[in-house]
């Protein structure tokens, strides 16, 4: 009874230190979301916890507002049965828990992604911590990460010849995830794009591995590098425009994309 209470006295007084005068207010079903958690793992014999672990747990899932126990029950189920340590699942799925629904999502097509030996096939170790990073750890919104990612797994899956290894796609996915949400909209259209024209025959004609090199710098400047990219090459190339050789216009239309954005520095 005094550890319930002292329990409850607790989430109060951290709900009421939280709220500010411009704090957005969600209306919670969090009672819902306890009893949920708890029966969840209270039917999961093969768990071993004790009454009062599940109560510590259950708690703080029902401050994740509504949808926070299926979050923490999806991931959780997800992980375990990926073969990871319950108590290691658990405390992933409880942070998830905090999150939303987007987040939780991201997170699992991620990991499947990541993880299963039909797409990338990383350990289980380096899955995970690719997918909390990219998922929990980057500012942005968890669709357009989530979008990005898959964009570039396909692209790596389709592009055989590349020999684009699991550890090799997703750090080309995370470069082309940063890209994104450091501006704020998908990036991996934008890369595919430089990627596509720099390696066309009608286009630059570069090999594959200079392509995504350049692909991968250009997007750096911006949603708008690949247009200024293209537009610089051809009016470089062209007799009536600059008439430069072909390493000399990639050299121009680089420097041109990198001026794709402008920082202004707070002016």
């Amino acid at each position: 009874m005094k550890f319930l209470l002292s329990l409850l006295l607790l989430s109060i007084s951290s709900y009421t230190m939280g709220m500010s005068n411009n704090e957005k207010i969600e209306n919670c079903h969090s009672t819902k979301e306890y009893i949920t958690t708890f029966r969840y793992l209270e039917d999961k014999k093969v768990f071993l916890l004790k009454k009062v672990d599940m109560m510590k747990i259950a708690d703080v899932v029902s401050k994740g507002c509504s949808g926070a126990a299926k979050r923490f029950i999806e991931i959780t189920d997800l992980l375990v049965k990926a073969q990871v340590e319950t108590s290691d699942s658990i405390k992933l799925a409880m942070e998830f828990s905090a999150k939303n629904d987007q987040t939780g999502q991201a997170f699992i097509a991620i990991f499947k992604e990541a993880f299963l030996k039909e797409y990338l096939d990383l350990d289980i170790k380096s899955a995970i911590d690719f997918s909390r990073k990219l998922s929990l750890d980057k500012e942005g919104d968890p669709q357009m990460i989530k979008n990005d990612f898959q964009k570039i797994v396909k692209f790596c899956l389709a592009q055989k010849s590349l020999d684009l290894s699991g550890p090799k796609c997703s750090e080309l996915a995370s470069k082309v995830v940063i890209s994104g949400t450091k501006f704020n909209t998908e990036m991996s259209p934008i890369f595919l794009d430089n990627y596509e024209y720099l390696t066309d025959t009608e286009g630059v004609n570069l090999s594959t591995y200079k392509a995504i090199e350049i692909s991968l710098k250009l997007i750096e400047s911006g949603p708008l590098s690949a247009e200024n990219f293209k537009d610089a090459y051809k009016f470089a190339m062209s007799k009536s425009g600059l008439d430069l050789g072909k390493e000399a216009a990639i050299n121009y239309a680089e420097i041109m994309a990198q001026r794709s954005i402008l920082e202004t520095s707070g002016k």
